[in-house]
């Protein structure tokens, strides 16, 4: 019996390699946009919509589930339209492609140039400090008179 589940954890099937395969990546963008849009589209429609009612009461008021339901449709509309177009689907592929080609800094690349930054930020600071001492000097001087 322990001789069969030593076998099976032994022949383990090793992990899948995938190949970078940026149209899923493309897919995963339309959808993170289409969510967003939709966010952005209820919210606006309520809006609106309470706008809308302020100038013309016999609308009625907006209920959360018909502002909600015509801020999503209007989404999936929108990004199944852009979905389905080859053009924009091209383009989201090769946006993809290439930022997968970006050499990304490491971490000490970022640990340093970010306490370069620091640094520069400090000396414009007390450059800019000393010029608007001798600057504010000079004026009261000058309005001394």
């Amino acid at each position: 019996m322990s001789d069969s589940s030593d076998t099976r954890r032994k022949k383990r099937r090793a992990p899948i390699k995938r190949d970078f395969d940026p149209a899923r990546w493309a897919h995963v963008i339309f959808f993170v946009l289409g969510a967003a849009a939709g966010w952005v589209l209820v919210n606006a429609v309520d809006d609106i919509w309470a706008m809308t009612f302020d100038y013309y009461p016999q609308v009625g008021r907006a209920t959360d589930l018909k502002s909600s339901a015509i801020g999503i449709s209007i989404a999936l509309i929108g990004t199944v339209y852009a979905w389905r177009r080859k053009d924009y689907f091209k383009f989201c592929t090769e946006v993809v492609t290439e930022i997968s080609q970006v050499t990304w800094p490491t971490r000490a690349e970022i640990r340093a140039n970010t306490g370069i930054v620091i640094m520069v930020t400090l000396i414009c600071s007390l450059i800019l400090f000393g010029m608007d001492q001798i600057w504010s000097y000079s004026t009261n001087l000058l309005y001394g008179i």
